[in-house]
């Protein structure tokens, strides 16, 4: 194992660590010692969430309450949802319902749900952040900063315009046990100012609910998304107040958005939550991180994680290491024929002995010629001529080679002269050849 994979692994099993203590840290005992989930405090409208500030008890409350909805989700993009069904919508009296901190849409699919609405449904939108071209719409002469306006505070004071309704309701910004100063978006227009809304709330003195005529339908949009969480809902004048909310729009088929507020990145799927994102790769809500979350609320199955992630990082540390000595490298054999050969000859040369010096030139150029062009040695024109095609040497001069290797081996007396002209015509025939 490289140490290049050998880091990946630590890497990977102390982040799998980490996430077992973090989930471990998460959890706390009640009075009776049984473990319960930490509270997560963070803003995230999801409608799967019973922390203070999911929705899960909103969506239970239009399932269930008195006017007893019917409520489906949109899992896709809102223009592939409206794309082919808009015909079928016309009239239907259906909601489109989406609660959180920004409606992400471009111009085009803000163009799909106003023609949704002018079909004669509903939009009911909670949001801080609204796409401009929606915005442009329903308001005349549109200019954000003649229009919307924040109050910064710990808490912030609904109420409704309709005197029948008679409430109030202060909603508090809580984090854990403490109150905190946060920026409560709402209207900032008055009686001088031209709009095509109908005001039903206010925060403080500032319009934040609003009802716009769209074609044949209506839009309904609270500036306040904060106000319809699980948080408010268990409280008797919060659930009040989301009640009168509701009561604005008819009983009907409600199509809950939970796919808008997910914002898309090059593939990278990130749930838009305020000042904290969480991301995941695209496959639908979160479902990896619900996974390995719901693994690690169960204590049994937490700590066996925690321990497969431990013996797998003790085998790394101890088994991963070598566990005999280095083998050590082998010289390879070097090819001594060569110098076998000069040694040879240095004999051969000293002792004076040229005929035996000349057989073993000869043995030498045969073993090439055969081992190199696939020749059987002779001394015939047929030879000659095939040695010279294969070698590219011209036929008279491996003629005039062969007869001077046979004369040299046919004499009994061979003269120095005569050996150091063999070498010389031997060593032109091995250069100019293939």
């Amino acid at each position: 194992m490289n140490n290049l994979m050998k880091y990946i692994i630590i890497a990977v099993l102390v982040f799998g660590l980490g996430g077992v203590l973090y989930f471990s840290g998460s959890q706390s005992d009640d009075a009776d010692g049984n473990q319960v989930e930490a509270i997560d405090w963070d803003k995230t409208y999801d409608q799967y969430s019973k922390h203070p500030y999911g929705t899960f008890f909103m969506r239970k409350i239009l399932e269930v309450g008195l006017d007893g909805h019917e409520v489906s989700n949109i899992d896709v993009a809102v223009q592939d949802y409206f794309k082919y069904d808009s015909l079928k919508l016309e009239g239907a009296n259906i909601t489109y319902m989406f609660i959180g901190k920004s409606l992400n849409l471009y111009d085009h699919e803000v163009d799909s749900l106003l023609q949704f609405a002018s079909l004669g449904n509903q939009l009911f939108i909670a949001a801080e952040n609204l796409p401009v071209n929606l915005l442009k719409t329903l308001f005349e002469n549109y200019d954000a900063h003649d229009y919307f306006s924040f109050t910064e505070d710990t808490s912030v004071a609904l109420t409704y315009e309709n005197s029948t309704f008679n409430t109030e309701f202060v909603l508090k910004n809580q984090i854990k046990d403490n109150l905190k100063r946060q920026r409560w978006r709402n209207i900032n227009y008055g009686i001088d100012y031209n709009h095509s809304g109908e005001v039903l709330g206010k925060a403080g003195s500032r319009p934040c609910y609003l009802k716009f005529k769209i074609g044949a339908g209506t839009v309904l949009l609270h500036t306040i998304p904060q106000a319809f969480t699980n948080r408010v809902l268990s409280l008797n004048e919060g659930r009040n107040y989301v009640e009168k909310a509701i009561s604005f729009f008819p009983k009907s088929t409600i199509l809950w958005d939970n796919y808008t507020k997910y914002v898309y990145d090059d593939g990278l799927m990130t749930l838009d939550y305020g000042d904290k994102t969480q991301s995941n790769r695209s496959g639908g809500m979160l479902g990896d991180f619900k996974s390995l979350h719901f693994l690690l609320k169960n204590k049994a199955l937490r700590w066996g994680y925690g321990i497969i992630l431990m013996g797998m990082f003790l085998y790394l540390i101890f088994k991963g290491k070598r566990e005999q000595k280095i083998i050590p490298t082998m010289e390879l054999n070097h090819n001594s024929s060569l110098e076998f050969t000069e040694t040879l000859a240095r004999l051969y040369l000293k002792q004076n002995q040229h005929n035996k010096l000349i057989v073993h030139l000869a043995t030498i150029f045969k073993n090439k010629i055969r081992t190199r062009y696939y020749i059987q040695y002779s001394d015939g024109p047929l030879f000659i001529e095939r040695l010279s095609k294969k070698s590219g040497v011209d036929q008279e001069e491996i003629k005039a080679l062969l007869n001077f290797l046979a004369g040299g081996s046919n004499t009994t007396k061979v003269s120095d002269e005569y050996l150091v002209n063999l070498y010389k015509k031997l060593n032109d025939f091995y250069k100019k050849a293939k």
